[in-house]
């Protein structure tokens, strides 16, 4: 029931982003990417480590943090750098910080690394082609990363994942206690 829920909420969110878009000075196929992008890759890591709990703390964050973002917008009219819209606060620094967040506080940090800096790069995007004010951006991120803080709790004691660079590529190790 609980995933049904979160489901239709997801479905809600996706029909209400696309016809409250706005016109922005140039477009941002790198941000508008990365705010599917990474909550999915994020929901695609939680499959591959077999985590159901996981994923729906995962819907829930970024759930929670659409709609923060979108009533944000609504509540303050603070607008885009073109003028237009409302731009307080940026749903797409939010999703892509939520998925960051999550994995974070899920996987630990060297799961997070890399989703970070796809996050932050997202952030930038957004404001380096006139979607947002860097304010805007920021309050984004905050918005994304509290609510992964408020529903995401640890895998488990003695349990760790880590993802990072190695000498012939990447690589991943896992770790648990019995």
């Amino acid at each position: 029931m609980r995933l049904l829920r979160i489901t239709c909420l997801i479905a809600a969110l996706f029909t209400a982003s696309s016809a409250s878009a706005q016109k922005a000075a140039r477009p941002d196929h790198f941000g508008d990417a990365m705010e599917w992008a990474l909550p999915l890759a994020a929901a695609g890591w939680a499959v591959h480590e077999h985590d159901q709990e996981g994923l729906i703390q995962l819907g829930e964050s970024w759930a929670t943090a659409e709609v923060a973002a979108e009533a944000l917008k609504r509540a303050v009219h603070d607008p885009r750098p073109t003028g237009s819209g409302h731009g307080f606060a940026s749903g797409h620094a939010a999703s892509a910080f939520a998925a960051a967040g999550f994995l974070h506080q899920r996987y630990g940090l060297g799961v997070a690394v890399p989703a970070y800096v796809l996050a932050t790069a997202t952030a930038y995007s957004r404001v380096h082609t006139r979607h947002h004010y860097t304010r805007q951006v920021v309050v984004g991120a905050a918005v994304g990363l509290g609510s992964s803080a408020l529903f995401t709790r640890e895998l488990g004691r003695g349990q760790q994942a880590a993802f990072g660079a190695a000498p012939a590529g990447w690589a991943f190790s896992y770790s648990a206690r019995f």
